[in-house]
């Protein structure tokens, strides 16, 4: 994707967020990067599942552990 490119990007970008058309996985993790993202939120199914991978990414590897943990308790695993 042309990021600096306004005669394209804007009309795909515009695509994308009313669900005509799926970016590919070099997009998804482009816009990631420029967005300092993880490329998993844009994936996820749900708001709920895509604000957990956000928070989740925030953590240092520790702390994802013991939230993977406490998740796994949850849901009785």
């Amino acid at each position: 994707m042309g990021v600096d490119d306004s005669n394209t990007t804007a009309p795909r970008i515009s695509r994308y967020e009313r669900g005509m058309h799926k970016p590919d996985l070099e997009t998804i993790e482009k816009l990631a990067e420029l967005l300092n993202l993880p490329a998993a939120y844009f994936l996820a199914a749900s708001d709920t599942m895509a604000e957990a991978i956000l928070v989740l990414s925030q953590l240092d590897a520790r702390k994802q552990k013991e939230a993977l943990a406490l998740l796994k308790q949850l849901a009785g695993l």
